[in-house]
Order: structure tokens, then sequence, then C-alpha cells
């Protein structure tokens, strides 16, 4: 890594640009990172991570699963690095919650360590809309949607619902949406 950073640092501008251009070759997945982390927040192309997302936790005929929440960490995380702005984050987490709740009512019971990534996934989407309430946003739709994950998760294995109460109650401070 230090030699990587070393010769990094010691390229040309016009190395770097060929450099960042093959790496955006590669793959879609560098090309939507780079143009995400040179993008101002309104280009950021929020539709992609979230279709990304979805794809992730839908069934994958070449693996034979129907969700991949190592792959959907990775895109989040990919997503985190690329913007900071709330706004961004909030929404696609909670699309990535809703992702999940689907697979619950499609499929029944996960196992244990799904859920905890889902209760990962729901907390952080929370902390994501409470930034863009600080911001001076509405954040009605997101708060809807979170409750509506909420509701949802009653009676789900493991605790599931207990937990997204918990974490709910912890950052809303009460029981209810309003």
């Amino acid at each position: 890594m230090i030699m990587a950073k070393r010769r990094l640092n010691s390229l040309e501008k016009a190395e770097l640009i060929a450099l960042v251009k093959d790496m955006m070759e590669l793959s879609d997945d560098n090309k939507l990172f780079v143009r995400s982390v040179l993008a101002d927040s309104q280009e950021i192309d929020v539709e992609k991570y979230k279709k990304k997302i979805t794809h992730a936790l839908s069934f994958n005929i070449r693996t034979m699963r129907y969700w991949d929440f190592k792959e959907t960490k990775r895109i989040l995380r990919y997503l985190e690095k690329a913007t900071d702005d709330a706004m961004v984050l909030a929404d696609v987490y909670v699309h990535t919650i809703m992702e999940g709740q689907k697979i619950t009512e499609t499929i029944g019971d996960l196992e244990e360590r799904d859920y905890i990534s889902m209760e990962h996934f729901y907390e952080n989407a929370i902390k994501w809309t409470l930034i863009v309430e600080k911001q001076g946003h509405d954040i009605s739709r997101l708060k809807d949607e979170l409750y509506r994950v909420r509701l949802g998760a009653r009676n789900i294995g493991w605790g599931y619902g207990d937990v997204l109460s918990e974490i709910w109650i912890e950052y809303f401070g009460d029981n209810d949406i309003e």
C-alpha cells in the first residue's frame, strides 16, 4: 500500500487522468464510484445505486441465492466514500431496508445474521434521516417509510421487529410516527 501511494504521488496529471480512465473502463462499479466522487450531490446517480441494491437483495441466478448482504454492504460503503450528502445516503439506506423487507415478506424467516445486517441498515437509515432533518429538510417521506418497515417487521423471527422498534424509539423518542 505504501509503495502504491508513493507511486501515485509521483504521477503527473496526465498519468493520473489516464489511470482513472482505465479504472473506469474496468468495471461499471468503478465508473459509478468515480463519477459519484467527482459529481456534485445533485448529479449523483442515486437510481443506479438503488438498482444495485435491489439486484443484490433479489434472486441471483448465477449463485442460486436470493440475496447478498455482503454485496449490499459493499455498495453502501462505496456510496458513503463517494458522497457526504445526507439526503442521498438516507434515501439509499431507506431503499435498502425496504428492499430487505420484501425478502422477509416473500421468503419468510431469514438467518439471524441477515436480520442483524438489516438492523444495521435500519439504524443507519435513521441516523442519515436525522442528519437530513438537522440540515432543515423535510423527512416526512423517509420517516414514513422507516415506520412502515418497522410495522411490517412485527412478529418476524429472531426478535427482528422488537429490535427495529427499540431502534425507532431510541432515535425518534416515541412509539408512533407523529
